[in-house]
Parts: structure tokens; sequence; C-alpha cells
């Protein structure tokens, strides 16, 4: 990529108020629904910190916490078998968000 295609990739991903380690976890969420978060990091997929670093960003981008709203974009079901764990996938709004941003990152070069 072209330091003109980051210049461009950056200012795509500031159009929406998430860190660069949300952005990873929207879209790795996005090619593995249904996975836990520690599912992801154990595989490799998920390489921005540690399950603990990562639940507190993914609380965020769902449904937040009682004294903050979440953005809405991943869903969460509790696994089946344990309880302490959640499965994880987008939203709607998720899905609609990433799928833009992938158009969007097709036309960087």
């Amino acid at each position: 990529m072209t330091l003109k295609g980051l210049i461009k990739l950056t200012n795509i991903l500031q159009e929406h108020p998430l860190t660069i380690i949300q952005w990873q976890i929207l879209l790795v969420v996005a090619d593995n629904p249904g996975e836990t978060i520690t599912d992801l990091v154990n595989e490799g997929k998920l390489e921005c910190g540690t399950p603990s670093d990562i639940a507190v960003s993914v609380k965020r981008l769902g449904e937040g916490r009682h004294d903050r709203p979440g953005l809405g974009l991943l869903k969460k079901v509790q696994h089946e078998d344990d309880g302490r764990y959640f499965r994880l996938s987008l939203s709607p709004k998720g899905k609609k968000l990433v799928d833009k941003l992938k158009q969007q990152i097709k036309s960087v070069k």
C-alpha cells in the first residue's frame, strides 16, 4: 500500500468514532460469527490484547455499561455450555457498517 493509500484508509476509518482495536474486533467477528473472545484470541485471529482487554472494547461495541451506552454494533449470546462466555456476532447496524467499510477499502491502493 502506498503512503497515499494509507492516508486514504486512515481518513475512511476516522469517519467513524472507533479505535483501531474496535475496527479489528468488528472485522474479525464479521468473518467469524458465533465465536467467543477467548476462541478468537487463542486461534490468533484477534491479536489486539488479552481477552479481558478485548472484552472492554466488545462491551463498548455492544450494549455498553450502566453508565455509558454502547454503540449497538455487536450482539452477544450466552454460550450454551458455559455461561461465563458469550458468542459474538454483528448486529444489523454493525453488519451495515462493516459492509460499507469493506466497500470503501476496496478502492484504496
